[in-house]
């Protein structure tokens, strides 16, 4: 899960503030390492990208700032599985500014909304889908905060929840999923309250 780079000028921000992106447009994402936690096991995966973009200019709202166009997922692995992540289904996801954290003024808290995503070994060993806590078509979303000192999204947890689990008892329906990584971002963009 990937979004932009945020440098704030505020050390605050309300529900109601609106923010100033600069440049904007296009930008791609890396962590070298991600992982999904639940009860029984972790799934990590050894590299993750995103291409997405952000809004321009000012007086945006920082609900959908943003769209994550596309992810991908690689080398996957589940108590010894290997298994695929399919993003596709529910693309493009949102980027949301939510504030500024009261604790570290670098950093910019937020969201990623509208997660549905599959896992799959070939062998039809593993397989679930994570999505919100309502059922596997209603969209999830993880949230985190990006550091501007270190140019890193960092996703932090969310309401992910796992549904159609078929995978040995390793995962289960209901399962909730904490998803972790630490996102470098290029090109740094800066978000600032208005």
């Amino acid at each position: 899960m990937a979004a932009a780079g945020f440098t704030v000028s505020s050390a605050s921000a309300t529900a109601q503030a609106t923010w100033t992106v600069a440049p904007g447009g296009p930008f791609t994402a890396h962590s070298g390492n991600t992982q999904l936690a639940v009860p029984n096991a972790v799934l990590t995966c050894s590299d993750s990208d995103a291409v997405g973009t952000l809004k321009s200019g000012s007086g945006l709202d920082g609900a959908g700032i943003g769209d994550i166009d596309n992810l991908t997922f690689t080398n996957c692995s589940v108590a010894g599985i290997l298994f695929t992540v399919d993003t596709s289904s529910a693309l493009p996801w949102k980027l949301n500014v939510t504030g500024v954290d009261p604790n570290n003024s670098n950093r910019v808290l937020g969201s990623i909304s509208g997660i549905v995503a599959k896992i799959a070994d070939p062998d039809g060993i593993c397989t679930a889908t994570f999505a919100g806590p309502s059922g596997p078509t209603a969209p999830g979303t993880v949230t985190g905060y990006y550091d501007n000192g270190t140019d890193q999204l960092v996703i932090q947890d969310g309401n992910l929840t796992a549904h159609n689990a078929n995978c040995l008892g390793i995962i289960n329906n209901g399962d909730h999923a904490a998803f972790t990584g630490n996102y470098d971002v290029s090109p740094a963009q800066n978000i600032t309250q208005d």
